[in-house]
Parts: structure tokens; sequence; C-alpha cells
């Protein structure tokens, strides 16, 4: 009796369609786990290498650096703010083998984070060829190799960031309850890994509402649906900001001390930063994700990369990113253009999303080749 009834449900499963569905891919548990492997070799290589040649100064010795400084004896509202975002802080605080172990843990999740984003792509029954090249154009670029190896947190925030806009539209656009629960968490989680992540989730939250929503003639749809993307961080920030002004006397403390302060002048740079070549290249992946967005026929993603663009100027403006993020830029308007891509499309939309792909592989090697902050710490390792 049982064996029918077995059988019915994986009919059922089957005939579901596929962008209700959360498949994991490989099917197998050991093949995925062998895949993550391979994926994260590289990252793991390129890490002990760059630890041989003996390149002292990156994000992650500056993020143990203030870890070490802390004094993890204390628990008042100071040292809440000291070390905020306290997941990062905490990992680099109490994981043996300083900088090091930050590198090889962010190979390794590179390595997970690759492994998902094929099986996003292969949930959407995207072509092998548009997975190949976005796959191409997303991990072979030397600001993949460095903010995985290199800037841990910062990366975490963007691999959180990069799965939660998959999410996002399998919530708003068909309605996938389960994905409305998971995107919250990544955003809190991010939120709560580094502080750049705040112009992640204001970007999703000014995005959502351009979404075309499951049921749009439902009242109030299009603000429950943003309060179930935000509230989990919002919650977190929130209560922050709370204890920081109750006790210290200003919301901001630790990380986001500088916020707000000197906003006008670090606007002027912004403004400089866009007339060299660096900050025109830049604006490449804005484009490719307008490119995108006209090819798959959805002129709402074009308002929403745009608001994601726009964040990360705000965000440099008030302090919240450094100065030397403009790969993350690349790496989020690409995974932004993963998300938005649709399940249905026509073999010439597919070869029209390859030729975006190949461009977006230049434009990152391009984003590379002209960034400051990565030339000055590729200097470290060949120049005495």
């Amino acid at each position: 009796m049982s064996e029918p009834l077995t059988n019915t449900r994986a009919l059922h499963i089957a005939k579901r369609p596929p962008r209700t569905r959360l498949d994991v891919w490989p099917r197998r548990t050991p093949r995925r786990w062998m895949l993550r492997g391979i994926f994260a070799l590289p990252y793991v290589i390129f890490a002990l290498v760059v630890s041989a040649l003996g390149a002292t100064e990156s994000p992650n010795a500056t993020l143990v650096e203030r870890a070490t400084r802390i004094d993890w004896d204390r628990a008042d509202a100071q040292w809440l703010g000291d070390i905020f975002p306290p997941i990062s802080t905490l990992l680099a605080g109490f994981v043996p083998g300083g900088a090091l172990s930050l590198s090889i843990i962010g190979a390794l999740s590179a390595g997970v984070f690759l492994q998902k984003l094929i099986e996003i792509m292969v949930q959407r029954r995207f072509a092998r060829s548009t997975i190949v090249i976005l796959m191409m154009a997303l991990a072979l670029n030397p600001l993949f190799f460095y903010n995985a190896t290199q800037n841990y947190s910062a990366f975490l925030g963007l691999l959180l960031f990069g799965l939660g806009l998959s999410h996002i539209v399998r919530f708003v656009t068909w309605g996938n309850t389960e994905s409305g629960f998971r995107v919250g968490l990544y955003f809190m989680v991010a939120v709560l890994t580094d502080v750049t992540a705040l112009v992640y989730v204001t970007a999703a939250a000014l995005s959502a509402p351009f979404l075309r929503h499951r049921r749009e003639g439902a009242k109030g749809a299009r603000r429950a649906n943003a309060l179930v993307i935000l509230y989990p961080a919002a919650s977190a920030l929130v209560s922050l900001a709370v204890l920081n002004s109750l006790f210290l006397g200003r919301p901001f403390a630790g990380a986001t001390q500088s916020a707000f302060t000197g906003f006008g002048d670090r606007l002027v740079i912004v403004g400089e930063f866009f007339s060299t070549v660096e900050g025109v290249i830049v604006i490449a992946p804005l484009i490719s994700a307008w490119l995108i967005a006209l090819i798959v026929r959805r002129p709402g993603a074009i308002i929403i990369s745009t608001l994601v663009f726009g964040a990360f100027i705000v965000g440099f403006a008030l302090g919240l990113l450094p100065s030397g993020s403009t790969g993350n830029i690349f790496m989020s308007l690409t995974l932004l253009a993963i998300a938005l891509i649709p399940t249905a499309r026509t073999r010439n939309g597919t070869v029209m999303i390859s030729s975006v792909g190949v461009f977006q592989l230049l434009i990152g090697w391009a984003t590379a080749l002209t960034s400051t902050a990565f030339a000055l710490w590729a200097s470290q390792m060949f120049v005495g």
C-alpha cells in the first residue's frame, strides 16, 4: 500500500514547476561536496601562494589586528559597538592561524558558493553555455580571487547577498514562502558579518517593490513582502542602534561610527573618482545589467540594478565602503543579473545573454587591471 503512495508522491513532485522547487544539485551528497572541493581548490592554492610570497597587508590582516585589540573579558555597550560586525570579528578573534586561516575559510566558502550558484542556474534551466560563461565571468576574475582569500568579511557579505537575491525573486515573483524566510535570514547574517552589507540590504529594500509580484491586486502585498525580507536584518540593526544611543549617546559605534561624518568631502572624492578610467569602467557592469534586463524583457530590473549601483555610491559617500571596493560593485551586479534572469527563454535570448556574459567577463578583467587598490595589494608580493 505504501509503494503506490510513494510513487504518487514522487510523480507529484516531478510535475511541480521547477521555479517552485529547491532541488539540490548534484542530487547525491558526496558528488555535491566533491564539486565544492574542486571549486575551492584554486582559491586555497592562491591563498597559500600569497601567504608564501609574504603579502602581509590585507583586509583579513586588518580584521585580525582589530580583533586582537578588543578586550574579550568585557560585555558592556562599548564592547558591543567595538565588535560590530560581530560574526566576522568573533571569527577573526578566535580562529587560530590569523589572516591565513581566514583566507582558507574564504577559499572554502567560495567553493560552496559557486556550487550553490550553479545549482540556482540549473533550477532555472539555464543553457549550459550560459552557465559556463557566467561562471567564468565571476569565478575566473582576479577580484573574486582577491576578495575570497584576502577580504573574508566583505566576501561573505557578497555571497549572502547573491543567495538572498535569488530567493527574493522566488518569494516575490513566484510566491515561494520558504524563500522569503531564507532571504530574511541571509540578509540578517550579512549585516552581522560585514558593515558594507548595509548597502546591499538597503538596495534590496528599495528594489523589492519593483519586482513583479505574484498577487498584484492583493492589498498590502508589496509591503508585507518587504517586511518579511527586511525584518530580521532591520531588527538586529535597530536593536544595536538603540543600545548605542542609550549607553554611548550615539547610534553608531565601532565599524559604523564614521557614517554620516564627512559626507560632503567623500561625495566630492566619489565625483572625482568617476572622472578616472577606473571610475568609467566601474559603470560598465551597470550597463551589462541593463542589457540583460532588456533581453529578458524585465524593464523593472533596470530600475533595480540602478538602485543597487546608486546604493554603492551612497555607501562610499557615507564611509561604509572603503575606497578599494570597486570589485564589490562588479560582483554584486553580476549576481544581480544572474538572479533576475527568468526560467523560460528563447534560443535567441540565450545567445544574447551568453554574449552579455562574455562582455561581463571582459569587464571583470578590466575592473581588476584598473583597480588602484588591487594594484597596491599585488605590488606587495613583487616589489621589495
